[in-house]
């Protein structure tokens, strides 16, 4: 059984390919943000476009508020392109990612034919630790862009307080 990634500990090292042409290396390319790591199913899911839609309409808000966003796929690189310009998807786009080594390294469901992972949503700290993991085993339940803004604002009042370490430990 796969072991799922809990509050306050440091998301594991990913490289993904990027629409566009270049490679993130996650979390270490998003550090000093806030950041969201979305991982969806595949373009032909209803509810992951749905949910990659309201990031987009949410960008600027979740930009000012610091947080940086990135969802990566199975799909290929032809499918995620087209999907980015359909939705106009204006943040990093990762495709061709290995479902079972993805799922290994995050804890994340695999459908049951093993060939795409199921929705899993993370936020990370600026320096990459996990403040909240969102997993799901099947089509729904995932991470909404006004839970993530509303959460940074209100860790960021908090900084430097015990109430910043409890929320970072769970």
């Amino acid at each position: 059984m796969l072991s799922r990634l809990q509050n306050g500990e440091a998301f594991p090292d990913l490289t993904v390919d990027v629409v566009g042409g270049h490679t993130l290396r996650l979390p270490r390319d998003l550090a000093g943000s806030y950041a969201v790591v979305l991982i969806y199913r595949g373009s032909w899911c209803p509810y992951c476009a749905a949910q990659l839609a309201a990031f987009a309409r949410a960008h600027e808000r979740l930009a000012a508020a610091g947080v940086a966003i990135v969802a990566l796929s199975v799909d290929d690189e032809a499918t995620s392109r087209a999907l980015a310009e359909k939705l106009r998807l204006t943040f990093a786009l990762g495709y061709g990612v290995i479902a079972s080594d993805v799922a290994s390294a995050v804890g994340a469901y695999l459908s049951d034919d093993g060939k795409y992972l199921q929705s899993t949503g993370f936020v990370l700290d600026r320096g990459g630790r996990i403040l909240t993991a969102v997993y799901s085993s099947g089509a729904i339940g995932r991470l909404v862009p006004d839970d993530v803004v509303g959460f940074v604002k209100y860790i960021e009042a908090h900084r430097g307080t015990r109430l910043d370490a409890a929320v970072a430990a769970g």
